[in-house]
């Protein structure tokens, strides 16, 4: 069974991002998790974006997959700026993402097929 993080291992995760410079390029406001920023990463700014996607999906749903508003509230109350609810044309879909430094994290649940954007 797989353990959900604690705050304190997310928001580790998170400092950890705040600090990745921005790739040289047209990327001003893409989040950092984004194809074309991820891509011109180092590989151990890729890790710990990595880490902090993984650990920050986890901390943000409950045990039934829907938003832990307790959670966000606290990523919020540490001075990341949290959001995650349902997309506006599919709301079996969540989206949000997470602030950090300049970054922002996208934790949103991934597309299917038939999304039409």
């Amino acid at each position: 069974m797989y353990e959900r993080p604690t705050s304190r291992e997310v928001i580790a995760a998170l400092r950890q991002i705040a600090d990745i410079p921005r790739p040289a390029g047209d990327n001003e406001g893409d989040p950092i998790n984004s194809e074309p920023v991820f891509a011109a990463l180092s590989r151990e700014h890729q890790a710990r974006v990595e880490r902090a996607e993984q650990l920050c999906r986890a901390y943000a749903r409950d045990a039934s997959g829907e938003p832990d508003r307790r959670a966000l509230n606290t990523l919020s109350r540490h001075g990341f700026q949290a959001h995650l609810g349902p997309a506006q044309y599919d709301p079996d879909r969540l989206v949000g993402s997470v602030t950090s430094g300049e970054w922002d994290l996208v934790i949103s649940d991934p597309r299917t097929d038939d999304d039409g954007d």
